[in-house]
């Protein structure tokens, strides 16, 4: 049975329980009693009355017979814990909250200091722009370094075909090849269809891989994602600015 309270994890065989007790409001308490002269308990809330009944039920059929008189041995010697490790705060997360706290608040002060119309529609068309425009650069970004990787280290191997399907309407294919350190990739495109095909990889990151040897596409349009979006983004950013100078001048 495992039993994880208080940061710790406790194993504790079968052998070493004397009695399970469910009490409490709606019976949502259990206490595991364990053998000895001098008992040890271990309490435990749960959310669920129910639940607690079933898995006490189970684990009372489960228990040895025992003679009232048959000596016990110490349960608690039994009992294995194991410390678990402190979960690491989400980073991201934080961030998150703390910049959606953050624009909130400063969208309040704008609307109740009577900054203007305009600094408010602004601020609040400031996230769409930044994330819209943020994105398609990095999207454009990834495509122009994955390219500009495959183009100038790219290394041309014989990719065999596995199998293909249709997807969304187009037909995708998976080849199977192997980079220069022997260990076997595969590639799903529908850009290729012949058996065998040319497949381009990026040494450096072999997972980055392409149908054929051309990256000049590619490139065009990452160049293009970028050129296209990244005004938006910058706007994006001239809002935050002139909402945040309203509030302050």
């Amino acid at each position: 049975m495992l039993l994880t309270a208080d940061g710790v994890r406790r194993r504790i065989p079968v052998a070493a329980v004397e009695r399970i007790d469910v009490h409490g409001p709606k019976g949502r308490r259990l206490t595991v009693v364990l053998t000895g002269s001098e008992p040890v308990a271990y309490r435990l809330r749960c959310r669920s009355g129910p639940a607690v009944r079933e898995f006490a039920q189970a684990l009372q059929r489960a228990l040895p017979v025992r003679d009232a008189a048959e000596p016990r041995t110490d349960g608690a010697v039994l009992v294995t814990e194991e410390p678990l490790a402190r979960a690491v705060p989400n980073r991201a997360r934080q961030l998150w909250w703390g910049l959606g706290s953050a624009y909130v608040l400063v969208l309040v002060l704008l609307i109740v200091t009577d900054a203007g119309v305009v600094p408010v529609l602004l601020w609040v068309a400031a996230p769409e722009a930044i994330g819209g425009g943020g994105f398609g650069v990095h999207v454009g970004w990834k495509v122009v370094r994955e390219a500009w990787g495959m183009r100038t280290r790219g290394i041309t191997v014989e990719g065999r075909l596995q199998r293909s399907h249709w997807y969304e309407g187009v037909e995708q294919y998976t080849y199977a090849y192997v980079d220069k350190q022997g260990e076997r990739r595969e590639l799903t495109t529908s850009t290729a269809g012949g058996d065998p095909a040319e497949i381009t990889y990026d040494p450096a990151h072999p997972a980055t891989a392409q149908a054929g040897t051309g990256t000049t596409g590619w490139l065009v349009f990452g160049a293009v994602l970028i050129l296209l979006l990244g005004p938006l983004l910058l706007a994006g950013l001239s809002f935050v600015v002139v909402g945040v100078t309203a509030l302050v001048f």
